[in-house]
């Protein structure tokens, strides 16, 4: 086990059980915010800026010549397929909410008004679509051991979905840095932009080595981020004011992070 393997174990086991303890006493339901400020509050912000930045230098700047094996296919099989599936259907989401701000837009008297942020919704659900696509296509090679098209440039539509859910985000929630619910949602989401950046490299073999230090570094701080924001919705289930929705691909994604990232190793493993 490498460095910034230990390095998340230790970050998970710090800010899992810490955060889901936070959600249940300090969580406002209201405004997701969290109601007190206490020593508590401040350990857990402190580990999860600490060990994101420690599984990072470990990652990219302290291995020596990192490897890489995908040793559980078929899981990889799985978990890529249900995240193409959650893809799509964040797609379709943003297609229906899409659809009825075009209505309400066509109901009232500024019917040459385009709802704010059309254009924006219309790229997300593209590539929410194609992305998805792409995810199922690689389970396909995940089962048969094979990853066809490994030149291919596809591989740039679930990153660019990614970052498109990134910008939402940031747009609706200014005040984001104080909701720790969706903050962890946007680091999640950040986190797993900069691994696709690393997944694309390797499948597509340019810049292996790289490659193999995103998909460690970014892959098990999203994994990280992801995880702990499941553990905190399903203790505050009663008062979660996230979409039931969106902590379901939070958990996806990291799950798919956390099984690609665990591949890489290092001559010493």
């Amino acid at each position: 086990m490498n460095l910034a393997k230990v390095l998340f174990v230790i970050g998970a086991v710090i800010c899992l059980p810490l955060y889901g303890f936070l959600s249940v006493t300090a969580l406002d339901p209201v405004t997701g915010f969290l109601a007190s400020e206490n020593v508590l509050t401040t350990v857990f912000y402190a580990a999860l800026l600490i060990a994101p930045v420690l599984i990072l230098l470990s990652a990219l700047f302290l291995h020596k010549k990192p490897a890489f094996s995908i040793t559980n296919s078929k899981i990889l099989a799985i978990l890529s397929a249900v995240l193409g599936v959650v893809m799509m259907l964040n797609g379709f989401i943003v297609l229906w909410q899409l659809i009825a701000s075009v209505r309400a837009t066509l109901a009232s008297q500024y019917i040459f008004q385009l709802p704010a942020g059309a254009l924006l919704s219309a790229l997300h659900i593209l590539t929410a679509v194609l992305g998805g696509l792409v995810f199922l296509r690689l389970a396909i090679s995940y089962f048969q051991e094979n990853i066809a098209n490994r030149e291919s440039k596809a591989f740039l539509f679930p990153l660019a979905w990614s970052l498109i859910c990134c910008v939402e985000l940031f747009r609706d929630y200014p005040q984001i840095a104080g909701m720790p619910e969706r903050m962890l949602f946007l680091l999640c989401l950040l986190a797993f932009t900069l691994f696709l950046t690393g997944q694309s490299r390797i499948l597509g073999d340019v810049d292996f080595e790289k490659g193999i230090r995103w998909v460690n570094g970014f892959g098990l701080c999203a994994a990280l981020f992801g995880l702990t924001m499941t553990v905190g919705e399903i203790a505050a289930h009663s008062s979660m004011t996230l979409p039931i929705f969106d902590a379901v691909l939070a958990f996806v994604l990291a799950l798919y992070c956390l099984f690609f990232s665990v591949n890489v190793y290092t001559d010493k493993d």
